[in-house]
């Protein structure tokens, strides 16, 4: 399949049950030559106190190198265990920290001009009820492939 030759991008969470959300991409052939870009961005939060003038961001810039590794780790061992089988593609993992992940994620996306976005989704919703699915839809020009 053409439309996925140049990059495809891959949203990576890191909850218990992602590797089961992500095994379909094993029987996915036409990935195996692909340059796939498996993405994780880490949700910071900003607390505002009445005795600073400045925000607290958490995680503290310090421990981004630390949180990084890991996540990092850990999706090199899950991806591992999910890629086709004969891959023979480049791949890119990268772990990001903004207050906006799905907009960041969005803008990683635009930035690689990518083919194909793939954004594994919980059973319990529909297809568009993840806000993160339906944002990633909105604003990136990338086919998607949700994978339930």
């Amino acid at each position: 399949m053409a439309f996925a030759k140049k990059i495809v991008v891959v949203a990576v969470g890191l909850s218990d049950e992602m590797f089961e959300m992500l095994k379909p991409l094993k029987d996915m052939d036409f990935l195996a030559h692909s340059e796939i870009h498996f993405i994780h961005v880490f949700n910071t939060t900003n607390f505002t106190s009445v005795f600073s003038d400045f925000p607290v961001i958490y995680p503290i810039e310090v421990d981004h190198k630390t949180i990084e590794q890991s996540v990092l780790a850990l999706m090199d061992k899950m991806t591992k265990d999910v890629l086709p089988r004969g891959f023979e593609g480049k791949i890119v993992r990268k772990c990001f920290f903004d207050d906006i992940p799905k907009s960041k994620f969005c803008e990683y996306v635009n930035e690689k001009s990518a083919d194909l976005v793939i954004v594994p989704t919980r059973k319990k919703r529909g297809i568009f009820e993840s806000s993160f699915a339906k944002y990633v839809n909105n604003h990136t020009q990338a086919n998607m492939l949700l994978l339930k």
